[in-house]
């Protein structure tokens, strides 16, 4: 989910952008996003791609019934363009929504193999521990009331006897 969206519940062009940037590396990974092994949110499809990407491992994170083997020439053409989808999918779900490309853009990178793309910065949440986003240059977060204080959550329990 795109963090501007979990940050004040606006949908925008860009958080769909990041979906599909979550998208691309599921199909090429053949793992849902937090659906894995794991329950941590340090092995979301996107913090993994993130982590191989740095580490130069992509192949690593290759479903393995794209059946990419080193035993054919043309295997290595197939996985630069899988580490182009890999590549494109982390450009789109950076933090920032305005480093995101747009959809039009997105398109263009997909089609033109030849072009250089711009590294991309972390994905959101990369600190685990506190689940803050990384950046917050942009100051999207507003609170809720006009006072800015926080707020307490409370709850009840209710039990239910038949009479």
């Amino acid at each position: 989910m795109a963090p501007e969206y979990l940050a004040n519940g606006r949908l925008t062009e860009k958080a769909d952008i990041y979906s599909f940037g979550v998208l691309l590396l599921e199909i090429v990974t053949g793992t849902q996003n937090n659906k894995g092994q794991y329950t941590d949110f340090s092995y979301s499809v996107v913090a993994k791609a993130w982590k191989h990407f740095q580490l130069g491992t992509m192949e690593e994170i290759y479903d393995p019934n794209l059946m990419l083997s080193d035993d054919n020439r043309s295997n290595k053409s197939v996985k630069n363009e899988v580490s182009r989808v890999v590549h494109i999918g982390l450009l789109c779900t950076q933090e920032s929504r305005s480093l995101r490309p747009s959809m039009w853009k997105v398109l263009e990178m997909l089609k033109r193999k030849d072009e250089d793309l711009p590294a991309p910065t972390p994905p959101p949440f990369m600190d685990e521990n506190t689940m803050e986003f990384n950046d917050r240059s942009e100051n999207e977060w507003h609170p809720i009331n006009a006072a800015g204080t926080d707020s307490i959550a409370t709850i009840t329990h209710s039990s239910f006897y038949p009479r």
